[in-house]
């Protein structure tokens, strides 16, 4: 087979422009760092490049949600700490207010103090974070948590869904916890048994829950709105006996008489302990015929009508054994309210302590993800620097030679009569 003079001259023209092609690719190579500059160079470790890219920028993703969720969560346990730092003041308070050695001024100092209690309970409820939310106000956290009314009560605004944030494909974690869960829905009493001594009592007893023996029994008494009252009257040897009666809705009212039966009934003394409905109730001091007290399974309260039914007790005077009792009767029951909000506050902070162990657990698995896709994509990507100088050191030195050929080629006598 003969190749003509210009087929041999096409022919290395052509050698000569790869060679200059690969010269210009691995010059591009050490300028950028980069040895995957077009897909055409790789269409395999190309595709591979996007799914790397991909994974790293989730990871990013990942990391700035789990930072935001663990700032939210932070601030949310810092408040929820001083919250308990509060209801212990409270409960300070409270006991200080039982006891009958207090004196009238010093009542004055402790009613300024629940009142700087009570402010500081607002404040915490409507802690914001970083970015300006309320932090306790659910999905409307654009807005205070919050309210006082006219009357001095105060309202929540928000709702019961916490925030939630995705810190990882298919993991959300709740940042922050609605209000509902922290400052109301607190069980009154003691496990949610509420005692409530009635207005015109005489005597000098007062009632609490003690304990609660059967919690299936006043599930479904709450459940069904069972309520209990104990009256106390004068039996005919003289003694001072007890009747439990229980019914629906409030024992003042006609339907609880129309639904009441006898539960239990006997004698009692000072300290008795009376159990019925899955109750132990202790009567303390001694009530007169015609007392009353009420036991409700099943009720709630909330820390801001707890700190104002304390501010009320402190208002109140104990000019009478009968008025001290009523006065203690309060007492109990605000402590009773101030234990059960303590273990919900704890158990809130016990939540949030709980996510941000999960969040910094994330937060590892993102960060060893993200660097082992940051070190597979350079690997995709990155030049070998010493092997690819190497090589373009190579290029230009073969380069130059068929330069300095295809010159002497073009130069001969021969060649340049072609054409004539």
């Amino acid at each position: 087979m003969r190749i003509s003079t210009q087929e041999f001259i096409l022919g290395s023209l052509n050698d000569l422009l790869a060679q200059q092609s690969q010269a210009t690719q691995l010059n591009r190579q050490i300028a950028s760092g980069q040895t995957l500059l077009d897909a055409s160079d790789d269409p395999t470790a190309a595709a591979q490049s996007i799914t790397v890219a991909s994974n790293i920028n989730q990871f990013a993703y990942d990391a700035s949600n789990a930072a935001a969720a663990q700032e939210q969560a932070q601030t949310g346990v810092a408040a929820l700490q001083q919250l308990t730092t509060v209801v212990s003041q409270l409960q300070q308070i409270a006991t200080q207010a039982g006891n009958a050695a207090t004196t009238q001024s010093a009542r004055q100092g402790l009613v300024s103090e629940a009142q700087a209690a009570l402010a500081q309970l607002i404040q915490l409820g409507n802690t914001q974070g970083t970015d300006g939310n309320y932090i306790f106000a659910g999905s409307r956290s654009d807005a205070p948590a919050f309210q006082v009314q006219a009357d001095g009560s105060v309202t929540f605004n928000g709702d019961a869904a916490g925030q939630s944030v995705e810190v990882a494909p298919s993991l959300n974690v709740a940042s922050t916890l609605s209000g509902r869960d922290v400052f109301e829905g607190v069980p009154a009493g003691n496990a949610g048994v509420a005692v409530s001594a009635a207005s015109g009592n005489t005597g000098t007893a007062y009632a609490e829950a003690q304990s609660v023996t059967n919690v299936s029994q006043i599930a479904a008494e709450a459940m069904a709105g069972t309520n209990f009252s104990i009256s106390f009257a004068t039996g005919a040897d003289g003694s001072l006996d007890y009747t439990v009666t229980s019914g629906t809705g409030d024992p003042a009212s006609a339907g609880f008489a129309a639904s009441s039966g006898v539960v239990t009934s006997g004698t009692v003394t000072s300290g008795a302990t009376l159990s019925f409905g899955g109750i132990n109730v202790q009567i303390t001091g001694t009530p007169a015929a015609g007392d009353s007290f009420t036991v409700e399974p099943g009720q709630s309260t909330s820390l801001f009508a707890i700190a104002q039914n304390l501010l009320a007790v402190l208002g109140g005077s104990q000019t009478t054994p009968a008025t001290a009792a009523t006065t203690q009767q309060q007492v109990e029951n605000i402590l009773a309210d101030l234990g059960g909000a303590q273990t919900r506050v704890l158990n809130a902070q016990a939540a949030l302590g709980s996510t941000l162990s999960e969040i910094q657990s994330v937060q590892q698995q993102n960060s060893t993800g993200s660097t082992n896709a940051q070190a597979a994509l350079s690997s995709l990507q990155s030049a070998n620097l010493p092997q690819v100088i190497a090589g373009y050191n190579e290029s230009i030195t073969a380069l130059q030679a068929s330069e300095l050929a295809m010159s002497r080629l073009q130069g001969l006598t021969l060649f340049a009569l072609i054409g004539h």
